[in-house]
């Protein structure tokens, strides 16, 4: 008797624990985002000893400049009767992603007013820091643009810094 009541007491613990071990329970997590076109823009090259190219901060130093002296590293100097003209070029890529647009507007303005006799020029076109002037409305996304660049530097312009940022703008089209 002792026998068969150990048997049903085992049999009760081995169903109990084959039950407990079938419970289960779940979780969900709920995803929401929406993808967002965006547009980057660097500066892969520019005349003067440069840094942070590849980036959107790149720096341009171009050491002391005088009209009878050397032309800084990647700029060439054209003497004038009344002035003096660095040129060089200035490399500017934009990149796209999750966006239909075929091509984009650049547009480039000075961070501040420029120096007294000293004008910038980006294609030809004068710089101001009170308005932006249009470099291209037709540039290819993933290509390196190049775009003449010109300190332009009176003969009567004061011996002092003629610090300054150009600062590109794209626009996706």
């Amino acid at each position: 008797m002792k026998r068969i009541v150990l048997t049903f007491a085992a049999l009760a613990v081995l169903t109990i624990a084959g039950t407990a071990s079938a419970d289960t329970s779940s979780a969900t997590l709920t995803v929401t985002g929406t993808v967002e076109s965006s547009i980057s823009i660097t500066v892969e090259s520019a005349g003067g000893t440069t840094s942070g190219t590849g980036t959107a901060a790149a720096t341009s130093a171009l050491g002391s400049i005088s009209k009878y002296g050397s032309a800084p590293t990647g700029f060439t100097l054209a003497r004038g009767a009344s002035n003096w003209t660095l040129s060089s070029t200035v490399g500017v890529q934009v990149n796209k992603a999750n966006l239909t647009s075929t091509d984009y507007t650049l547009d480039a303005q000075l961070g501040s007013a420029p120096a007294s006799g000293i004008t910038w020029k980006l294609n030809g076109s004068t710089l101001s820091d009170s308005a932006a002037t249009t470099l291209t409305s037709t540039g290819t996304y993933g290509s390196t643009g190049s775009y003449s660049w010109d300190i332009v530097v009176a003969d009567s312009a004061a011996a002092a810094a003629i610090d300054n940022a150009i600062n590109f703008t794209a626009t996706s089209n």
